[in-house]
């Protein structure tokens, strides 16, 4: 870190002490977490984590957050190792409620785990792995096998598959677990595109299931936004299986969005359809 950053640092952090009102405070602190977390992307320097850490402890108002959002930082930073493992998943013991931890654990795990599956670094891809099962809620625990098993699925389909069956397995215990429509919708197509990918005609239920959730749906904005990734899953169905029917009938989907931006997204998609 050079020595001007470090000044502007000392600065805000500074200026953030003198503000009497103790949530205001906590608040300020929270956004220059926020800050040396981006920067530590930016810059790969692990020092500005070392600094986030410092300022996080002094976070009164929601403090969870503020780590989360520097485990989301290490992440995203080149240098995957395990003891940097190790460290991230240390951090996560300052988390104090399920959801954050399932969002810092999950980040960790699609991390470090698509490093060493990549990089063919056992012991960080095992490490990633075991970890998944201390992912709280089901939901986040589904999503991290899932999100593994699309990494795995371009080099070892056997593997893949078992990695989806465990995330499949999860989510058939969440139904009725009153997870909101919209995450359900979301995790069925990815979970049908994966299948897809696997050539396994599964697929074709989750991306069933899919559909007819989506009239339960109310909200145009969060209706336009799953209309689009039901399209976007449908076209990838029917591209691989090449399955005319939905290819067809992801024009008709696409009649749906209401919504000006999930529209461009649209059409964009349906330029990738095979004709």
């Amino acid at each position: 870190m050079h020595d001007e950053n470090i000044n502007k640092i000392k600065e805000i952090i500074g200026s953030a002490a003198s503000i009497p009102d103790p949530v205001e405070r906590s608040r300020k602190y929270r956004t220059i977490v926020g800050i040396l977390s981006q920067n530590a992307v930016r810059s790969n320097d692990p020092e500005y984590i070392e600094e986030a850490m410092k300022i996080a402890g002094m976070v009164t108002d929601d403090p969870s957050k503020a780590y989360v959002e520097i485990i989301r930082a290490i992440s995203k930073m080149n240098r995957k190792d395990k003891k940097t493992f190790d460290e991230t998943v240390k951090i996560t013991e300052k988390i104090d409620n399920d959801l954050d931890l399932s969002v810092a654990l999950s980040e960790i795990v699609f991390a470090f785990g698509k490093y060493g599956i990549n990089k063919k670094d056992e012991m960080i891809y095992f490490a990633s792995l075991d970890l998944v099962q201390k992912i709280p809620m089901n939901t986040y625990r589904a999503m991290a096998y899932r999100n593994l098993s699309k990494v795995m699925a371009d080099i070892d389909q056997i593997k893949s598959l078992d990695l989806l069956d465990r995330s499949i397995e999860i989510l058939g215990k969440s139904e009725g677990e009153g997870i909101k429509t919209i995450y359900q919708i979301l995790a069925y197509c990815d979970t049908s595109a994966v299948l897809a990918k696997l050539n396994d005609n599964r697929s074709y239920g989750f991306f069933r299931k899919a559909e007819e959730m989506t009239d339960n749906i109310m909200d145009d904005f969060e209706k336009s936004a799953v209309l689009l990734k039901i399209l976007e899953t449908g076209i990838e169905i029917g591209n691989k299986f090449e399955d005319k029917k939905i290819l067809d009938d992801a024009a008709g989907i696409s009649k749906g969005i209401t919504r000006e931006y999930y529209k461009t997204l649209a059409k964009n998609a349906l330029l990738k359809k095979k004709n």
